[in-house]
């Protein structure tokens, strides 16, 4: 119903190619024969552990040499690796409450499907509430270079390794003392002139232009070789730290969106369930919406464009942050063919998630005792009217009521400390005379601690509501403070104004504290040999087959304990529980014809990994088959199919059901429920964008229909793990080739296509998507998991309203494309330009052809290629790409770079003009320059043009790796503005 035309896609990428194919041609025009080559790096091929350099393997590898950490400035890592078009949005520095690790996310199919390695060993887990990596553990200025092999390579690597695999390669073997040291800041100017006049509508404030976000970075490494060299240590320290950029310093994210004028503008929006003024609501019969007009004193009807809480106050685009990272790599040649390795490292990791005050959400209380001494006569008259008064059990007079109030005290902080220690061990080295061999044993652990203060507990602030007057002094105490309940409760004043003292305020807030840990340990080790020596050659070739075989136990474990607190900004669950497996693999590589014409390589590989997850999943076979022809020397055809899997973590399968929170997209009339709102034309609220029809497929009746309230926030899901999940399976095919052409040294091209299909993936169907399925087609599998409450909302009475969101082995996931890639080095004398330098130029672009998901088996497939918001969440643009162009001469070398991110439609049978994204492009400037064998300097500014991100109403304030968050996608896009650094590297 969604589907877009490619062919400007297609067009945007072949003209892109044609650039960087016509800047080599124009240059091939004017080579001299006589000119000295320059020689330049090529497309670099891995993915195995065979070692034979001459052969050439079947999959493609996208690196990232160690120098774009210098180019690029950047201090995480998750920012280096976002400059790859295969890389789609994880977590960062602009995540929400939701965790403090920094994930990459290959090809949008989800951080948790995307293998980790260092230096080929695979990281733990991150925390125990995301299993994904965390990049944090990653010191950045210690990476070699970084291979990213996009596809399944699960025979190769193990579990995980769905939508690839990214391999930090790190610096060894150093020898003396290195300095590096580096600080940056941020720099927007605030002069969109559209979001001024939408901020000046809404008497909302706009921030003038402002530097912020300083980072420092510093890092120190030594190294040694001892023993005549046969050793080797090298050893680091670094300390990195953030500060914070606040929503309320960028004009772009000053007040949360929402849609006006018929979805063709954007207006400000904020909390109903938690308003800066007291709401009070109750639906059905003599129901009202109301809360105490600041002028009058008196009660009015709530209006969500005046009452609404901005929310942005607080809220982070980049959190602050402190990092310590130490650790060592040691090599020593115990005798001949025989090494002793280890490395060893620690990342003590500290940030903190800010969001608004937290308070008393709509809906967290039920009713109000009538005997309420702070009940004003007007209030008294309007909430306990004869018709609506009731006797409770403990016979107190009470009349149904929701109350709404955000505590404006103090901002919601959640302070994250993650401690992750790793070490890693053994021996290789040569056997029986050409047989390579390790052995190895790692462990690992990250210990966890999160602790959210400021917020509202649920129990306190009910007793602090039912207030009534001590009989023995007339003064005004909590009701369980009579009883004895709760000696020290104090009444929380809502009724009046300015009427919350510090002490109850106090009172009703309480710090959260969670903690607990993951481990993994694994032993393994490895076997290969060119098998040319005991004959095993093709006749059509002259090198033999190569092959390996190896073992691997691996147990990955994880725990959480949270405290008895019933806060509920993000609410975590206990889980405990650990996923052991045996695994033995192997792994072939044949070279069937070498040196004869229309076939200078053909050579074949195969590998294939047995898994037993005795504990949990059972056994489990993975595989590939590949195949690399070079039919002349400047062209080289791959091609390979990959059966992947992966079995599910702890937290997937042992998580208790609980009710947590999940987000709803935004519908054309500016509400979240498509079945909220009213027909009354004395309220500024809208009519319901779904007809009744439709929405009494949701659960809604025929009474209830026009006096639905919104669920402006979160809603309740239960959400939950399943011990009786089955794996993921997943089957990868790609193809293309590399372009060579021996007329033009420097030069190579490559096309890969991809098409990755993952079956019975583990998931939850997204609300959204739950509600708008049901909506639109009354399919009972989605229909089912809906929970509307007697009121007919989404989120008002706990326990009663709901969706379904636990995991489950689901539909499928699907994405198809194209990879293309492309450079050319030369030298510039070429040109006649004597002593001008050497030039290169790189083209890296994905096009998207296909993300599919389809939730439950047989319904829709929803494909979310070129688009954003609603079930599809954050943006999958069908465009992406970076050009770059390098220049060095002597001893400064400069870059200048284009990254490229196509538009991006709303997602949704009735999208609005103003959450179309457009096409965004940003341009940065870096420069290097050896002033010394000694000392060398960078500086740089990303983002030269402070260019806005594309803008738009559905990113709420979310945070994960789905999520968009401040009214744009800063996973995906620059949102912070103009990003400038300067370092230094010296030698001692």
């Amino acid at each position: 119903m969604f589907r877009k035309s490619r062919s400007s896609i297609l067009v945007r990428g072949a003209s892109s190619f044609v650039l960087a194919a016509a800047l080599a041609s124009g240059a091939m025009a004017q080579v001299d024969d006589t000119d000295e080559e320059v020689a330049f790096d090529t497309v670099v091929i891995t993915g195995s552990r065979l070692g034979n350099a001459n052969l050439t393997s079947s999959s493609s590898v996208a690196v990232l040499d160690g120098g774009e950490v210098d180019v690029r400035g950047v201090t995480r890592v998750e920012d280096l690796l976002g400059t790859l078009p295969q890389v789609a949005s994880g977590q960062g520095s602009t995540s929400g409450v939701n965790g403090a690790q920094a994930t990459v996310n290959l090809r949008g199919l989800g951080a948790n499907r995307t293998l980790v390695l260092v230096d080929g060993k695979r990281l733990p887990y991150g925390s125990p509430i995301n299993v994904a990596a965390d990049l944090n553990q990653v010191p950045s200025q210690l990476i070699d270079r970084v291979e990213v092999l996009t596809g399944g390579a699960t025979a190769v690597y193990g579990s995980d390794a769905v939508a690839g695999v990214v391999n930090f390669i790190m610096k060894r073997d150093f020898e003396g003392l290195e300095l590096d040291v580096q600080g940056s800041i941020f720099q927007a100017g605030n002069n969109n002139s559209d979001i001024e006049r939408v901020l000046s509508d809404y008497g909302q404030p706009n921030p003038d232009s402002i530097f912020d976000g300083e980072s420092g970075d510093i890092n120190l490494v030594a190294g040694k070789n001892f023993d005549d060299g046969r050793g080797n240590i090298t050893a680091y320290a670094g300390y990195s730290k953030d500060n914070a950029i606040r929503w309320e310093d960028r004009d772009i994210t000053a007040c949360p969106f929402t849609t006006r004028d018929g979805g063709t503008d954007f207006g400000c929006s904020g909390s109903g369930s938690m308003p800066r003024l007291t709401r009070y609501s109750r639906t059905g019969a003599g129901g009202f919406n109301l809360v105490v007009d600041e002028a009058t004193g008196e009660l009015r009807n709530y209006n969500q464009s005046t009452d609404a809480y901005n929310f942005s106050a607080g809220n982070y685009l980049q959190r602050p942050r402190e990092r310590y990272t130490y650790g060592a790599f040691v090599r020593y040649d115990l005798k001949e063919n025989m090494e002793f390795f280890m490395d060893f490292s620690v990342t003590d990791n500290k940030t903190e998630a800010q969001v608004g005050p937290g308070g008393l959400a709509l809906g967290r209380t039920s009713s109000i005792n009538c005997d309420n001494p702070l009940l004003t006569s007007e209030m008294l008259a309007t909430f306990c009217d004869a018709g609506s008064v009731y006797v409770d059990n403990d016979g107190v007079p009470r009349a149904p009521l929701r109350i709404g109030r955000r505590n404006m005290d103090f901002a919601r902080v959640n302070n994250f400390h993650l401690n992750t220690q790793r070490i890693v061990g053994g021996i290789r080295g040569e056997i029986f005379g050409g047989v390579d061999y390790e052995l190895f044993a790692q462990h690992a652990k990250v210990d966890y601690t999160e602790l959210l203060l400021n917020d509202v507990s649920t129990s306190r602030v009910t007793r602090a509501l039912d207030a009534v007057t001590d009989p023995d002094t007339g003064d005004i105490v909590c009701r369980s403070v009579l009883t004895g309940e709760d000696p020290n409760c104090i009444p929380f004043d809502i009724f009046s104004p300015n009427g919350i003292t510090r002490a109850a305020s106090d009172y009703v807030t309480m710090p959260t504290l969670r903690v607990g840990d993951t481990e993994q340990t694994v032993i393994g080790g490895t076997l290969s040999e060119n098998l040319d020596r005991w004959g095993v050659v093709s006749p059509f070739a002259s090198e033999g087959v190569s092959a390996a075989i190896g073992f691997e136990y691996r147990k990955d474990s994880l725990s959480l304990t949270p405290d008895s607190s019933d806060t509920t900004t993000s609410q975590r669950v206990a889980v405990a529980g650990e996923v052991p497996v045996y695994e033995l693999f192997t792994e072939i590589q044949a070279p069937i014809i070498q040196d004869m014409p229309f076939a200078e390589e053909l050579t074949l590989s195969a590998a294939y990994r047995y898994s037993d997850y005795y504990d949990t999943t059972g056994t489990q076979s993975t595989y590939s088959f590949g195949a690399s022809w070079r039919p002349i020397s400047d062209l080289r055809l791959r091609t390979q199919y990959q059966r992947a899997t992966r079995s599910p973590n702890p937290i997937e399968l042992f998580a208790p059901q609980e009710i947590g929170r999940g987000t709803l997209s935004g519908q054309p009339n500016g509400l979240k429920d498509p079945c909220a709102g009213d027909f009354d034309p004395n309220t500024t609220t809208p009519e319901p964008f779904r007809s009744l029809e439709e929405c009494m497929r949701t659960g809604v009746t025929a009474d209830q229909y026009g006096t639905i309230l919104d669920s402006s926030d979160n809603i309740p899901t239960l959400a939950g793990g399943n011990p009786n999940l089955d794996p993921e399976i997943s089957d990868t095919w790609t193809g293309g080739f590399v372009y060579e052409p021996s007329y033009l040294p420097g030069f190579v091209a490559s096309v890969d296509y991809f098409s990755i299909e993952v079956d019975d993936f583990i998931g939850m169907v997204d609300p959204s998507e739950t509600l708008g399925q049901c909506l639109d087609t009354g399919d009972a599998n989605y229909c089912g998991l809906i929970n509307r409450d007697s009121a007919g909302t989404l989120f008002l009475i706990s326990g009663e309203s709901y969706i379904q969101s636990t995991l489950i082995n689901t539909g499928l996931l699907k994405t198809t494309g194209f990879d293309i890639s492309a450079s050319y080095g030369f030298g510039l004398d070429r040109f006649g330009l004597n002593n001008a330098g050497d030039m290169k130029v790189t083209y890296a672009a994905t096009i998207l052809d296909e993300l599919t998901s389809q939730s439950l088996p047989g319904s829709p497939a929803l494909d979310c290629a070129g688009y954003h918001g609603d079930a599809c969440n954050n943006p999958a643009p069908e465009y992406r790409h970076r050009v770059a162009l390098d220049w060095t001469r002597d001893k400064l070398s400069t870059i200048f770079s284009w990254r490229y991110i196509s538009s991006v439609d709303q997602y949704s049978s009735a999208p609005t003009a103003v959450n179309e994204l457009d096409a965004t492009s940003y341009f940065d400037l870096a420069a290097r320059y050896e002033v010394s064998e000694k000392l060398r300097l960078r500086a740089g500014v990303n983002n030269i043009f402070d260019q806005d991100p594309p803008l738009t109403s559905l990113s709420g304030y979310g945070g994960g790796e789905t999520d968009g968050r401040g009214n744009t996608y800063p996973q995906v896009y620059d949102a912070q503005g103009r990003y400038i650094f300067v370092g230094a590297t010296i030698n001692f």
